[in-house]
């Protein structure tokens, strides 16, 4: 017996079916922890006061129906409200903002792999108080460098994204 298996991609950015019905769009630009701790400390208080308020009006079985079909109601509130008070954190979290580009061209650097040949190797980059680890290669002619070697590097390959340095 065989079994069909549809290849739908549902989690692929854009495509949530049901991403614009029940999440407002600025819970999805803040970080998972953030959005679900201000939304569920609202929805707390809402259902605190909801259910002080229905216990005064109503006896305790239609008490109780009301309050379990609220629970939506208040999940959505909440929804909304923690994506009214996050929209200004919004820019924060934006990810294309979140590194800077560097050009190291041109940059000083060290040998951190065993060497730097060919075909393979590794170059630390200190800029502005951070280190970055970079791939590196040197030209076919040129002879491997060793280890602690000071490098200076010279271009970047884009398609293989490495650079080429040179003593």
């Amino acid at each position: 017996m065989d079994v069909a298996v549809a290849d739908i991609d549902l989690f692929e950015s854009g495509n949530l079916f049901s991403g614009g019905l029940l999440l407002p769009p600025i819970l999805s630009k803040v970080p998972l922890a953030v959005g679900l701790c201000v939304s569920f400390f609202f929805a707390t208080i809402l259902s605190f006061y909801l259910s002080s308020s229905i216990d005064q009006y109503i006896s305790s079985t239609a008490a109780m129906i009301v309050k379990v079909v609220s629970i939506p109601v208040n999940f959505y509130l909440s929804l909304y409200i923690s994506a009214k008070l996050l929209s200004p954190l919004a820019p924060l979290f934006d990810k294309s903002k979140a590194f800077a580009k560097v050009d190291f061209v041109g940059m000083k650097a060290k040998v951190h792999s065993g060497e730097v040949n060919a075909k393979r190797g590794e170059i630390i980059v200190h800029h502005n108080g951070s280190e970055f680890l970079l791939d590196a290669r040197i030209l076919e002619s040129d002879a491997p460098i060793e280890y602690g070697n000071d490098v200076v590097i010279v271009s970047l390959n884009k398609q293989k994204k490495y650079y080429i340095i040179n003593q």
